[in-house]
């Protein structure tokens, strides 16, 4: 008797959340901050949009309790939040400007397994792919099925995984015209269940959605990958291409084409005011800088963008040794085994000597003694004092503190986001009159995060510059 009144109850339970979890309306559940962005966005009908959302000021309503994140959907018209972490998918009604009910459109109960997924449009179909739950990295695709109401699995022949997150950084883009999800890196979970270890996959892979199968493009290039880890924006597709912010830098890039560079003279335009924005984000072709208040009061900026502006002929590659890869795919291991080896050997032998060949030639040192000195006199008393000042903390083994910088700068009485503003400037201007000085392609001031505290930076002088700059500042002391 007492099995069968624990059976009800359990079949009680399991109903009323399935019940509730369906057709829930929540009227103006979001901040101020939230309510502006939105008033801007739904104003723009015609452009598609997508954003990931992992900070506290644009989390829709939803408790961090519940999720690390939130993905926001905006697809010819329509705008759609999907909750992180779970299956939960909202459609957001616009009522009017300021007025929006949320309506759940979905019929799960919880996920737990999909914290820090990638969601995207395909065809008018919501897609997710990869996430972790509580141990394991997810590594299937799945999509949102409008009949069923339910998350159903989308069967791939075989698999990857990822995840967002600081430690394992990724960019991704999908091409409809091509029918392609492109990852510029990916994760391995090795040895699962007997350990949690993960480690990075360094190579760009794509997801064809007619093979219904992912395969390698390539080595990912060592100089994108340390950009990708830096990377702090949303990303943003434009056109075939995708725009992303990173180190001081604006970059475009075109998975399909393996071309990616700056966009130096855009990135400069945004930088040349004195405001600092929350988001950034492509709609159209417009680059939109939307600063909002604590008030929901808000502002914005926007830069032009045209594909007359990306030169890919005189681009860097994404991905690497692609030809090698699609040799390596015909090749049948052990067929011979031997006779393979050889054939892997030659082709890494000829690589390697074409490379070695096409390396520029180094400049003269008596030229770019020159061109240091140029650059040197370039600078601003204040951009100097902050190189001499790094250079001697490097010198000491300690690193300048943010203090120290604030106050070289002027802005130690300033608020905090006029701090971190100001700083950027200084080291942007610094970087940039550095690469046009020298001709260099490196960076002269290098950011890196604080390994007891991922919230903090430092900075540090190139270590490959440091024997140029000691001359400096010896000289102008």
């Amino acid at each position: 008797m007492l099995y069968k009144w624990i059976l009800l109850a359990f079949f009680v339970i399991a109903n009323a959340l399935t019940v509730s979890s369906q057709a829930i309306q929540v009227i103006n559940p979001l901040s101020k901050v939230e309510i502006a962005l939105l008033d801007f966005i739904s104003k723009d009908s015609s452009h598609d949009l997508s954003l990931n959302f992992l900070k506290e000021e644009f989390r829709q309503g939803i408790t961090k309790k519940l999720s690390n994140g939130t993905s926001f959907i905006k697809r010819k018209g329509k705008v759609f939040i999907q909750v992180l972490g779970t299956g939960i998918l909202y459609e957001i009604a616009i009522k009017s400007q300021g007025n929006y009910q949320l309506n759940r459109i979905d019929s799960t109960i919880h996920f737990g397994s999909n914290y820090s997924s990638l969601n995207w449009m395909y065809k008018d179909t919501l897609f997710q792919f990869g996430g972790t739950g509580f141990w394991k990295i997810r590594d299937y695709m799945s999509y949102f099925s409008n009949n069923t109401h339910e998350w159903e699995i989308y069967n791939t022949s075989n698999t990857a995984s990822i995840s967002l997150s600081d430690k394992n950084s990724v960019l991704y883009f999908m091409d409809e015209k091509l029918g392609k999800l492109y990852l510029s890196n990916s994760i391995k979970q090795q040895d699962f269940p007997k350990t949690l270890t993960i480690s990075d996959i360094d190579s760009s892979i794509v997801f064809d959605f007619a093979k219904r199968k992912w395969e390698s493009l390539g080595a990912l290039n060592p100089t994108l990958k340390e950009l990708i880890k830096k990377q702090e924006s949303q990303l943003n597709p434009f056109g075939p291409y995708l725009i992303f912010h990173s180190d001081l830098e604006l970059y475009w890039l075109n998975f399909s084409t393996s071309k990616q560079s700056e966009f130096r003279e855009k990135y400069l335009k945004i930088y040349n005011n004195s405001r600092d924005f929350n988001i950034q984000f492509v709609l159209g072709s417009n680059y939109y800088l939307i600063k909002v208040t604590k008030e929901g009061v808000l502002s914005f900026e926007t830069i032009s963008l045209s594909f007359n502006d990306i030169k890919e002929a005189t681009g860097d590659v994404i991905y690497s040794n692609d030809r090698f890869v699609q040799i390596m795919k015909v090749l049948e291991p052990g067929e011979p085994i031997i006779g393979n080896a050889l054939i892997v050997l030659f082709i890494i032998f000829t690589y390697n000597f074409i490379q070695h060949k096409r390396k520029k030639k180094t400049i003269p040192s008596e030229v770019q003694t020159i061109l240091y000195k140029n650059f040197y006199s370039a600078i601003t008393i204040v951009e100097k004092e902050l190189i001499q000042t790094i250079f001697q903390c490097q010198m000491n083994n300690e690193q300048i503190s943010i203090k120290m910088i604030n106050k070289i700068i002027g802005v130690q009485q300033k608020d905090i986001l006029t701090q971190n503003k100001s700083r950027s400037d200084h080291f942007l201007r610094i970087n940039q009159k550095f690469k046009l000085a020298t001709r260099s392609k490196e960076l002269l001031i290098i950011k890196q995060r604080e390994e007891t505290d991922k919230r903090q930076f430092n900075y540090n002088i190139n270590p490959q510059f440091l024997k140029q700059i000691e001359g400096l500042v010896l000289n102008n002391q």
